[in-house]
């Protein structure tokens, strides 16, 4: 890459990670959404991290490694780590779906008490397959033993199924809810579930346009890379597809941070304590010489209510 493109890549990546810690420190502060679903948000949010290791070792290495004739001459360790990070923040991008519908699908089946039992190894259990998922594809794509077509296929069909069986559960749910509320009469059905029910519904409404967004970066994003793969394009072609494909791959917490912010409703209200503009304003009492005393301390009654 030229000192123009590695100067672009450090300020998109230097920015990328900005709203990433925005991200970790919003989701941190809310409790808008169940233990589970909270961290997992946050623990995928914190993958780009490896991305962003990984782009500041590709530059060191074009930069000590790389010939005049982009040939290596030597640093194949470093070279293996990049490739490892990348991977790997890609494919724990890709199990992303997998989780939260995982996630919602337990929510949906002890909706009796989910909110009241911890249930902790459904975040260990989460936790343990993104992470093995990610780190599995990651070494099956290093050593050639997947070619990253097929991984980008794979990509795209998981994201789908999961966007599919996300709006499913979610049907369900509200489907459920409607029912308990005009037909069902049940002693089983206390305020709890109900309220559960409700949460249910609000959750998948405010994660929609989230997944929906990370199912199409997520095509998007196969699409792009297996073209100048599989189609035989002239090689500055296929630089400009590389070129486009990293930039939208570096560049997603600049995009995803702000969705989810204006998506959920506890993560804007989080957003703009820190930023400071959550204080109620207290409008100004005017007092009127013509208004009688009681009259006065009944508007003064009234201000102080709001």
């Amino acid at each position: 890459m030229s000192m123009l493109e590695n100067i672009a890549y450090i300020i998109i990546v230097t920015v990328a990670s900005l709203f990433t810690v925005l991200c970790l420190f919003v989701v941190a502060r809310s409790n808008v959404f169940h233990t589970n679903l909270q961290a997992s948000i946050w623990w995928t949010a914190s993958f780009y991290f490896e991305l962003t290791v990984s782009k500041m070792l590709t530059i060191v290495y074009q930069s000590n490694y790389l010939t005049d004739r982009d040939e290596p001459s030597g640093g194949m360790v470093m070279l293996m780590w990049i490739a490892a990070t990348h991977y790997h923040f890609i494919f724990a991008v890709m199990s992303a779906p997998i989780v939260v519908v995982a996630e919602r699908s337990l929510a949906t089946k002890f909706v009796f008490d989910y909110e009241k039992e911890r249930r902790r190894y459904i975040l260990i259990s989460l936790f343990l397959f993104q992470i093995g998922f990610s780190t599995s594809f990651t070494l099956l794509t290093i050593f050639n033993i997947v070619r990253y077509v097929s991984a980008a296929v794979i990509a795209g069909l998981i994201a789908i199924t999961s966007l599919l069986i996300f709006l499913h559960i979610n049907r369900v749910n509200k489907r459920t809810l409607r029912f308990v509320e005009t037909q069902n009469r049940d002693i089983k059905f206390d305020l709890s579930v109900r309220y559960q029910l409700r949460e249910n519904v609000k959750t998948f409404k405010m994660l929609t346009t989230l997944l929906l967004l990370l199912t199409f970066m997520i095509v998007l994003l196969a699409f792009l890379k297996t073209i100048p793969m599989i189609m035989d394009i002239q090689e500055d072609t296929k630089y400009i597809f590389k070129m486009s494909t990293d930039m939208i791959l570096h560049a997603g917490p600049i995009y995803v941070t702000p969705t989810m912010i204006w998506a959920v409703d506890d993560y804007r209200l989080v957003f703009y304590r820190i930023l400071g503009l959550d204080k109620k304003k207290v409008a100004p009492l005017i007092l009127s010489s013509e208004k009688k005393d009681e009259d006065v301390y009944f508007e003064q009654f009234v201000q102080s209510l709001k």
